[in-house]
């Protein structure tokens, strides 16, 4: 139940303000006059606050556990989705994405894989597998129900909406259910948090440790490569002719099929190793993006292409929160996560900005295409660096 009760809270999330997001810009800037790239900024700012808070809240879910963090966090991107709507200058808009970056940190993937591991321990890969799967389906849910309320409501009213969803679904769900510290310290005689000391000491041999930098670099040049090519993957094909149903249908096949690879591994469970899946992912990822660079512009590549994309997105973000745990270790397994995903988000909030600025600076997508090629090859190699020294586990 706890699974899928946080799973309900993720799509809800992810589907309000991260891929909700866009599909404001247009109606915001109808009704300001303000440029794609001022609106756009606004997001970027929030992600890098949510890059610099993943730590402290990572920090905090060790010590004290998930429920308040997690219910205040929602609190707090409830309240800033309602100012959000009544926003009339930029400075309000970079504001109130300022607060909702923080609130991000403390509600998406990395809080809510910090409480499963703490709650379910060993079990915890299939507890955060079943979570991804059920998160999974926030895009598919999410926009088209926004883009269905935007014809019926005003943009702000539509905002209101969303913090409305988040207030009567994701705060009772969070304060009730999600446990409210970690079940290892439940017990009287072991209820007081790890000391500062002992938190510092591990942190600083986890920090020295190889096989932690190559997971960093491995899941931030993952994640650089997923949103430099989700935000570019449109302008581009358009931009080499490509037809708009061929466009649609491969970018619709991109969510099945990271609904098809989380499936895969939660049917595998603990028989599936990490370095081999590994492997594959990374393989996949490489060989996207070459697809998308050198196959000739018709709908058999960009289905293939589809496919590949979706798969490895749905099963390294499964990964993103196993690995840590199985190759490090579980202990202060938050701010372990919470350092690991202070870049990620850092790379998610720049690598549209990178990609764009190559392309227009060199008047060719293939460069930047190449650009997110050699990404993808970085995550490839600090994958296999963190997989050797782990011994191929």
């Amino acid at each position: 139940m706890i699974i899928t009760a946080l799973g309900s809270a993720q799509i809800v999330s992810w589907g309000s303000l991260f891929y909700g997001f866009p599909l404001f810009v247009l109606p915001m800037a109808d009704a300001f006059g303000w440029s794609l790239p001022l609106l756009n900024g606004a997001a970027t700012v929030g992600l890098l606050t949510a890059g610099l808070c993943a730590y402290p809240v990572g920090a905090i879910i060790d010590r004290y556990g998930g429920r308040v963090i997690m219910t205040g966090g929602l609190l707090g991107a409830s309240l800033l989705l309602a100012a959000w709507s009544q926003v009339e200058q930029p400075v309000a808009l970079y504001a109130v994405w300022l607060g909702l970056g923080a609130c991000m940190a403390a509600i998406l993937y990395d809080p809510a894989f910090a409480v499963l591991t703490q709650h379910f321990g060993t079990d915890a890969r299939r507890a955060i597998t079943a979570l991804t799967l059920i998160a999974g389906f926030a895009s598919t849910v999410f926009i088209p129900l926004i883009e269905s309320l935007l014809t019926v409501l005003a943009w702000r009213e539509v905002l209101l909406v969303l913090a409305g969803l988040h207030v009567c679904i994701c705060i009772p769900i969070h304060w009730w259910l999600t446990p409210p510290r970690p079940l290892a310290r439940s017990t009287a005689e072991d209820a007081a948090p790890p000391s500062s000391d002992e938190a510092r000491a591990v942190m600083r041999l986890r920090l020295r440790d190889p096989m932690f930098w190559g997971l960093c670099v491995w899941f931030t040049a993952w994640w650089a490569s997923l949103s430099g090519l989700v935000f570019q993957f449109v302008p581009y094909l358009k931009s080499i002719g490509v037809e708009t149903a061929s466009i649609v249908i491969a970018a619709a096949l991109i969510g099945p099929m990271q609904f098809v690879g989380r499936l895969t591994m939660m049917a595998l469970g603990e028989r599936a190793r990490l370095s081999l899946v590994g492997a594959l992912t990374t393989t996949l990822s490489l060989g996207a993006v070459a697809i998308l660079l050198v196959s000739p512009p018709r709908l058999g590549w960009l289905i293939l292409f589809a496919i590949a994309f979706g798969i490895t997105n749905g099963i390294t973000s499964i990964l993103r929160g196993v690995a840590p745990a199985e190759w490090l270790g579980r202990e202060h397994y938050g701010k372990t996560i919470g350092v690991m995903g202070a870049p990620m988000m850092v790379a998610s909030a720049l690598a549209p900005l990178g990609t764009a600025a190559i392309w227009t600076a060199t008047g060719d997508p293939a460069w930047m295409l190449g650009a997110v090629l050699g990404v993808a090859f970085l995550g490839a190699v600090g994958f296999w660096f963190a997989a050797l020294r782990s011994g191929l586990r």
